[in-house]
């Protein structure tokens, strides 16, 4: 494809910078931290998988665009060096799914007009965003935004079960795309844990029973698991 002379780009490469020099962390911390990030990046999906799941947020937000965006994960060192050719669409690179998707949002917002929020507080507004083929252009050289911090943290300990708990595969998709949309990264996940629990304590011949006694029900792990209460709404699931 050529390049169009009034075509529209955008370089979003929202990647992470450890500045000891601007950072409140020991050498030491940041050794670790690094050490993470590096175990993390081993267990990113591929490319082509990120790609798609960028496009698949789009589809769900804004099915009638999606020809007029093109998303690219690129790597760190490439974010730090790219040029990028003008086409006829809005182009989006990023080191990770989720860059990709908070630069996507970054342009609605600012570009755009456009708000996205959850459902109480105004769901997403998107009448201010132009049609197809007419979508605001950015400056020539693209716009380049980085991550001030490696990771963006979202929840408290006891949504999971005075929210989450009610939840159904089409809710946590949409909150899953907000996570996405607003660059959220780290969201805190206790998924699994009573699991985990279950398994040691069942190694220690702790029966039925005695495990009833003990964890919260699902409405309620968010307690149980802070010590607050113990066998409330409690269910065995021998399986897990």
């Amino acid at each position: 494809m050529k390049p169009y002379k009034n075509s529209t780009r955008l370089l979003i490469t929202t990647f992470s910078l450890l500045l000891l020099s601007l950072c409140p962390f020991s050498i030491g911390e940041s050794e670790a931290i690094e050490s993470l990030s590096t175990r993390l990046e081993t267990k990113k999906p591929s490319p082509t998988e990120q790609e798609k799941a960028a496009k698949g947020v789009l589809q769900r937000l804004l099915p009638t665009h999606l020809s007029s965006f093109e998303f690219k994960i690129i790597t760190k060192v490439i974010a730090n060096n790219t040029s990028i050719s003008c086409f006829f669409f809005v182009w989006i690179k990023g080191t990770t799914a989720v860059d990709i998707t908070s630069g996507l949002h970054w342009y609605l917002k600012y570009w755009c007009g456009a708000h996205v929020s959850w459902d109480k507080t105004g769901g997403a507004q998107l009448g201010s965003i132009p049609k197809p083929g007419s979508l605001p252009p950015v400056k020539n050289e693209g716009v380049k935004i980085q991550r001030p911090v490696p990771w963006n943290y979202y929840q408290n300990v006891v949504t999971s079960s005075y929210s989450y708990v009610w939840w159904d595969w089409s809710r946590w998709e949409k909150e899953i795309d907000w996570m996405a949309l607003q660059g959220i990264n780290l969201p805190l996940a206790f998924t699994g844990q009573e699991s985990i629990w279950q398994k040691v304590f069942t190694e220690y011949n702790m029966t039925k029973q005695d495990l009833s006694g003990f964890f919260g029900g699902p409405a309620f792990l968010a307690w149980a698991r802070m010590g607050n209460l113990h066998g409330c709404a409690y269910l065995f699931f021998p399986n897990l």
